[in-house]
This record gives structure tokens, sequence and C-alpha cells, in this order.
């Protein structure tokens, strides 16, 4: 826990759901007076299966999910979350103007409840704007500590300017969070891929295209200091501060190889080849362009082309965004949380990218609208867009879907969830497919 903590009114209550969208504060030791977590299994048959589209709260939903069945035994590997950035916008889907003690209690509760899940090396991505994130990390440093945080990631939402402000705000901040620290957790993440579309063969070798890096290193050791002949005759030793990149023995072996490269028509300091085979992955940046990981705008595109009749949900993620953090974070078959579920970015890239998941979102509306539907075409394989054809997602896997009731008062969502009911026997089908490599 962090030495220096972050205050807030009622912050000793736990904040609960209370009916379909408020929340109440709650004195943990009248925790035991509330009524149990249910989950309720919506369609007609229970489904095979452990990806899991859950209506309800989230604190809710994980405590019904831990409680009654083994989806999180191998534990959490990546949780992602993109929850109401509380900064009173009018957003049809959800309440985004929360009280902030209310907002700061909601975040607490529900990070400290998903944390005896996580799996040894599993991550944190927690989506928000300028609004609260700095509160946000203050709340993360708690629950986690402070060691546990790995960086602020810098993604370019939008490329166009707002001439009105007094700065054009284009940016979200995501912060990463290990348990591990990071210094271990990143002996399991993945590097991104490095494009090896620029490598050329300057020389014909017949190993194919290639690229160079300095034979230099920094730093003296005296074993890599020594002098080497160009092919133009020129005698050089290695840049002052600085030794050659292996030892003497070794760059003859790799001269011999054909694995050294002279620029400047052989006048210029050794170079070392690198072929694509060899070419190691890169450390991601803490800052996300747009065209790698694209915008909200393209996020919207993509659900219109889905769902050309109904009205956009107001704040979507791209799936390129979602695709670069759960290569990251995960690998195939690793399970994937995500509490604010939404438009179902996050549920819709996991399932294309052979990932477990289990999503929660409270607004039945949202996934009548959204949510199920969005995969329903994604396990059909009639999404094509996002990252479909990155992945080669032709369709497959299946998913349950189930109902968690507010443990406080009543869900007045009983119209949008007899909806939900009456559209699943359909899916019953799609535990007949497998996962398309």
């Amino acid at each position: 826990m962090s030495e220096v903590q972050l205050v807030w009114p009622n912050k000793d209550l736990l904040l609960y759901a209370s009916g379909s969208s408020g929340y109440e504060w709650v004195d943990p030791s009248k925790r035991r007076t509330l009524q149990s977590a249910q989950l309720e299994h919506l369609g007609t048959e229970r489904m095979d299966g452990e990806n899991i589209l859950a209506i309800g709260d989230g604190l809710d939903v994980l405590e019904a999910i831990g409680a009654r069945t083994d989806v999180f035994r191998d534990g959490i590997r990546l949780v992602y979350i993109d929850p109401p950035f509380n900064t009173n916008a009018d957003v049809r889907q959800y309440n985004d103007m929360m009280n902030r003690a209310m907002w700061l209690s909601m975040m607490r509760d529900r990070l400290n409840a998903l944390k005896p899940y996580l799996a040894e090396n599993a991550s944190i991505w927690v989506h928000l704007d300028d609004a609260e994130v700095h509160r946000a990390r203050s709340v993360l440093d708690e629950v986690f500590g402070e060691k546990a945080f790995v960086a602020s990631v810098i993604w370019q939402k939008k490329t166009t300017r707002d001439s009105r402000a007094a700065f054009s705000t284009n940016h979200d901040t995501i912060l990463v969070y290990a348990p591990s620290g990071p210094r271990k957790w990143k002996t399991s993440r993945n590097l991104l891929i490095k494009d090896a579309s620029h490598l050329v063969n300057k020389d014909d070798d017949p190993r194919g295209p290639w690229i160079d890096a300095p034979f230099t290193a920094p730093g003296y050791r005296s074993a890599q200091q020594y002098k080497i002949k160009t092919p133009s005759g020129r005698v050089l030793g290695p840049p002052r501060g600085r030794s050659w990149y292996a030892t003497e023995p070794t760059y003859n072996n790799l001269l011999e190889d054909g694995r050294i490269w002279f620029p400047k028509d052989g006048d210029g300091s050794p170079r070392l080849k690198l072929f694509s085979h060899q070419l190691r992955g890169l450390v991601p940046f803490t800052v996300w362009g747009s065209t790698d990981t694209g915008t909200n705008d393209d996020a919207k595109r993509h659900l219109m082309a889905l769902f050309p009749e109904k009205d956009v949900f107001d704040t979507p993620k791209p799936e390129s965004l979602l695709e670069r953090i759960i290569h990251i974070a995960t690998n195939s078959g690793d399970l994937v949380l995500d509490i604010f579920g939404g438009s179902g970015t996050t549920a819709a890239v996991a399932h294309k990218m052979r990932r477990r998941w289990v999503t929660a979102e409270r607004n039945a509306q949202t996934v009548l609208d959204f949510l199920l539907p969005r995969m329903k075409h994604v396990t059909a394989g009639t999404d094509p867009g996002g990252i479909s054809d990155v992945a080669s997602w032709k369709g497959g896997g299946n998913f349950s879907v189930v109902h968690v009731p507010p443990r406080i008062g009543k869900s007045d969502q009983i119209e949008a969830l007899q909806a939900i009911s009456q559209r699943l026997p359909d899916l019953r089908l799609r535990g007949k497919h497998s996962y398309v490599a």
C-alpha cells in the first residue's frame, strides 16, 4: 500500500451497485447482510465454454463468477478497463457525471475485487482522460502498490483539431500496472513485431534482404578494443568511449560469414548485418500514434458498418488499439477481463486473437444493441472489419450470456433482458465451431 494516500468522503465505505444505474454506500461490517451475488444463465440451454458476456455491475459479476465457477482458476492475465471518464459529458450509454467520491470508490472496490484472481504475470490497463487520471493513479498505487506501476501510455485518439479550445486535446492516457513489478513482468510480456518490409539486399546476399546495425557498444571493454581494417584500407578503432560490438575472434567469424557490412563503398565503419529471422521485437514506446492504433473515429466507422440502422455508440475504442494491448500482455489461450464492456471491443478482439475472455456490462440495452450482436457477428465470421484480416479471423468459438442482478434494489431492465434471452437460442450453434488458425 502506498505511504501517501488520496482521501475522499466515505472512503471507509464500500460502493455497491443499486438498481440499474445507481450506487449505494455500504458499511463493510454490514456487507454480509446483502443478498449474495447471483449468476443467472440466460437462454434456453447452458452453453459450454469459458467466454462470458455478463450483464451486471463489475463488482457483482466478479463476486458471482469467482464464487460459483472455475473460470478464474488459471488466473486473469490481462485486465483492460475503459470506465466512465467522469467528464460530465452527455453520454447515452452510461453515467459520466458521478460524484467524485463515488467514482473513486467505484474504481477502488472493483480493482480490489479482481485482485485475488490475477495471474502471477498479470497486468492491468486503465484507460482514462485528463479528468480523473491523476486521481486514478493514486487509487491504483493504493490497490497494487507504487512499485507495480509500469507506464503511462499516451494514445492519440483523434487527428482533427479543435480550434475553439485553449489546447486541442487529442490523447487519452492508459495507466499500466503489473503486481509483479515492471522488471519481472517484462520477462513475460511480448515485444512488438518489427516491420521487415524495409529490409534490402545491398550486396546480393543469397540469404536474402537484411538491415544493418552499428558494430559498436557503449562503454570501455578491453577485450573489445582492437583495430579493424576496412576494404578500402583504412584502419579503425572503436569511437571514443565505446567498444566494438564483439571480441576480435567473434568479429573475424562474422566477417568470414559475410555478416559485416562496410558502407561508403568499403570505406565506412563496420556494420552488423541482420536478417529477418534475427530481428528482435521492439520494446513498446509510451506514445502510440493513430497510424498504428487507430482513432475513436475509426472505431465509430467500424460500428456503423456493423450496425447501419443504429445510432453509433458514443465512446467506442478501435480494435487496433486493443490488438496491441492484448498482444503485449497475453498469449493465445490467456484470460482477458473487461468489467466496463461498452460496445464490446475488448471481447471482440480477444476472441479474434484466440484469447479467453470475460466482459461485464451493466446496461442491458447496450448489450442488446451492441455487445451481443457484435459478438454474434464475430463468432459467425460476419465481421470483416477491425483486426479480422490481421488476425486471419474467419469465425468460430462460443460464449455464454449470464445476468448478475444488483445486490441492492431491483433492476428495471426486464424488457431488455427478455429481448436478450429471446435472441440467444441460435448461439448454441456456435459450440459446433472451433477457432480458425
